[in-house]
Parts: C-alpha cells; structure tokens; sequence
C-alpha cells in the first residue's frame, strides 16, 4: 500500500502560509497533552493527601492504583484508540474522549470512595488515549506540511506552560480546598474543552481511512502492550519476581510475535505496513522512547531525592522543579521553525547531547553545590528537552501521509509511554530501598542512566535517521 504524500518541509526554500483556523483547532486539540500533563502534575502535588484520607480504609498497594491505574490503560489503549479514529472518524473519537474524561473527573472528585476513584482513573487513561492521537493528527492535517515542525513547536509550548504552572496551580487548588478539586478542575475543563470542540471541529477533521479494524490484532495489541505496561508500572508495587509481575511479563512476550504474525498476514492489518517501512518512523519512535527514559529517570528521581535527602515538602518540591520547564516554554516554538527548514534529524541529535552532558554535570558536580547552581543547570538542561522532546514526535510523523496520522501517532505515543515507565522503573531499581545517606550516594547512577539515554538516542538518529538530501530525494 503506497501512502499519498504531500511535499514536506524539506522539499523547498519557502514555507506555505499558515491558515487562521489551523491555530484554533491546535489549541482545542492540545487540551489532550494539557490534561495529561496537569493530571500528572496534579496527582505528584495530590496523592500524599490522598493517601492520608483513604489510609485507614485502604492499604498502599491499592491506593498506588490511583496512580498507575491512568497510565496503564492509557498505553493499553493507545494502539487501538489511533487505528479506531482514522477507521470511525477522528472528530469522533476526540470528543468521546473529552466527554468521558470530563465525566470520570467528575465522579471522582464528587464521590470520595476508594473504588470510584480507581474505575474514574482507569476511564481517564482510556479517554487521554482517545484523546493522545486524534487530536494530533486533526492538528497536523490543518497546517501546511512545511509548517508542521513549528506546530509542534506552539503545541510544545503549550506543554512547557503547563509544567511550570500545573503543580503550583494543584498545590493551590488543595490548600484552597481539598485534593478533590484538582479532579473536578480538571474534569470541568475538559468539558468546556468539548462545548469548543463541538463548535470549532468539522466533519472535515474526521479523516478518510475507511479500512476495517482487525480487532483479533486489537486484542492481542492491548494484551501485549498491556502485560508490558503492568510489568514495568506494578513491578515495583508487587516485586519483578514475584508470581503476577513475572505472568505479566510472560504474556507480553508471547502476545507480541502473535501480534506480529497476525499485521504480517491480514489483508487489512491493525497498523498499516506503510508506516513502519518508514525509516523515519522507526528510528525516531526508537529515539523517542530512549529520551523518554532519559527524561523521565530524572523527573520521577529528582522528586524522590529532594523529599529523601533533602527532606523537602510536596510543595516546595513543585515550585523548585520549574526550572525544567522555562527554556522550553520560551524557545519550542522557535524550534520548530527552524526544524521546517532544516528537518528535524540536526535538533534531535543536538538535543540528546546537550541534554545528556547537561545531567553528568548537574549529577557530577552540582547536586550538592546549592539550590542555586543545581537550579541553574536544570534551566541550562531545558534547551535540550526543548530541542528533543516534540521534535522526536515530528521525525517520527514526518513521512506519514495524512490518512494515517492518527495510527503513526498513537504507535509514537505508546514508544514514548513506555519509555517512560521504563524510566521510573529503571530508576526505582537503582534506588531500591535505600534510605539516607546510601539514597544519597548511588543516586548519581540516575544522572548516568538518564544521560546515557540520551546520548544514545542522539547516536542513533545521528547513524541511521534518514539525511534531509535522502528524504528529499525519495519525496521527488
């Protein structure tokens, strides 16, 4: 199956102009990467006073499902949730996920028991998978192809925004309140979310893949990415030898090649063999999850060593992990232009290295030196996350044609997903147990764990992601 391409930024001098209402379909269709960030951010401020108020009624490993119970659904469904929304309509898709988002943060937030709170949460993770990508490809399809990189950029943006002002916004929400706002915050603004998106989204955002679903393929997908996901998200919660973890693990590994087997045979496969013929699709959703693992050893430790060694409040832990988030906020978009004339393969690489040199510096030489300095180096780190992060999303996407946009992107998100669970797990089992100053001492293999991610996702698009004269040359 050949997938119709339109020009791409690479193909000439001038970049086309941008209509006006490609910018307002970005900023309804961002709300997705918005309410994830600000769950995240919200649960990292919200859960100890979670836990306090359900600690006599429900044990850790239970409450821990308030947590993880969003993320393992959500990258279970993600593979299906990309394929039904260029199969049924993206428009479609976006909006029920809007819709039962909203609902399920409602419900949590109104019915303060154990139980709803974990069913709201497992809702939220289906509905962010929804949402995830079908609201990216309705995004990208609206813009020129040479302007795509810059979309990104602005979409970026949005996410740097959210970052810095998401745990100091939930901190403000509890002490106003309590810690059920933040879900009844986030639900309500997901429902506003859907009034604009039925107003400003068309049937003409829906999509033209009419393809049939092979849902024995859908099945097998979410059991494979599924036993993974619960491998790497509960092994710490039940241990990675013990029975559940390890059956978890098992059926993952015998789902895959199945799943396989099965996309190789079908005449309509669940993905589409086009996309992973797609070099730049392979390698950048590789170098994806590598950075995702890079970046997210660090954000889920760094939390972890500041209440540990340095003995620090949830709160003042949010506020003195902002400077990750500025450079970002301020340069992303500016990225992405760049990135329309250059392609994405220079900033990519550019990016894991500085970012990787970034964390052996802060690890090596300023964890200890005081706030200041440690804060300097991880504003200094932002460049790198900027010109990595959405920039990997567009190397991945770059060569898709537009009636798949939807299954490319959700196959990217689920990279990045696991890449970040393999983060916080890699980075759990080099902390282990430890406690004060032994905590204190092997932390710094976290620094080396997240910069070696990097540094080799910057290797890896640097030796096999396609050169912009080859891209040139195959798009002629």
């Amino acid at each position: 199956m050949i997938i119709p391409k339109k020009p791409n930024a690479i193909e000439g001098e001038a970049l086309e102009a941008i209509p006006a209402r490609a910018w307002l379909i970005l900023f309804v269709c961002s709300a997705s990467m918005f309410l994830l960030l600000m769950d995240s951010a919200a649960m990292f401020v919200g859960f100890p006073f979670i836990e306090e108020r359900f600690s006599d009624t429900a044990s850790r490993t239970t409450l821990s499902w308030v947590v993880t119970a969003l993320f393992i659904f959500m990258v279970s469904s993600l593979l299906i949730a990309g394929r039904a929304a260029d199969r049924f309509g993206r428009r479609k898709i976006f909006l029920s996920g809007l819709f039962l988002y909203g609902a399920a943060g409602i419900m949590a937030g109104t019915l303060p028991i154990i139980w709803v709170l974990i069913l709201a949460r497992s809702l939220q993770g289906i509905a962010i998978a929804m949402l995830s990508p079908s609201g990216l490809a309705m995004s990208l399809n609206e813009f020129p192809p040479s302007r795509r990189a810059y979309a990104l950029g602005v979409w970026g943006t949005i996410g740097a925004l959210t970052g810095l002002c998401g745990s100091p916004l939930a901190a403000g929400m509890i002490e106003l309140f309590n810690w059920q706002a933040i879900f009844i915050l986030t639900g309500g603004f997901s429902l506003l979310i859907l009034i604009a998106g039925l107003i400003v989204l068309s049937d003409e955002q829906e999509g033209s893949n009419q393809l049939p679903i092979d849902w024995i393929s859908a099945i097998v997908a979410i059991i494979s990415v599924g036993g993974l996901t619960l491998f790497l998200v509960q092994g710490q919660e039940w241990g990675f030898s013990s029975p559940a973890t390890i059956l978890c693990l098992c059926i993952s590994i015998a789902a895959t090649p199945l799943l396989v087997k099965r996309n190789r045979t079908q005449a309509y496969p669940l993905f589409p063999r086009a996309i992973f013929a797609q070099r730049s699709f392979t390698v950048g959703a590789i170098g994806s999850g590598l950075c995702q693992i890079g970046f997210f050893s660090i954000y889920f430790g760094l939390p972890l060593y500041m209440r540990e060694v340095w003995s620090w409040s949830p709160l003042k832990i949010g506020f003195a992990l902002i400077p990750l988030n500025i450079i970002p906020l301020l340069t992303a978009a500016v990225a992405g232009k760049i990135v329309d004339r250059q392609g994405p393969r220079p900033m990519v690489i550019f990016g894991g290295i500085w970012s990787g040199v970034s964390f052996l510096v802060i690890g090596f030489f300023l964890m200890e030196a005081g706030y200041a300095l440690f804060a300097l180096g991880l504003l200094v780190s932002g460049l790198g996350a900027m010109a990595i992060g959405n920039n990997t999303t567009i190397a991945t996407l770059i060569d898709i044609g537009d009636n798949l946009l939807a299954s490319a992107s959700s196959a990217s998100y689920t990279a990045r997903r696991l890449g970040s669970a393999l983060g916080a797990v890699l980075t759990a089992s080099i902390l282990g147990n430890r406690l004060g100053s032994d905590f204190k001492d092997v932390y710094i293999w976290v620094w080396i764990l997240g910069a070696s991610s990097y540094l080799l996702g910057s290797l890896i698009t640097y030796l096999y992601y396609p050169r912009r004269d080859e891209q040139k040359s195959r798009n002629v």
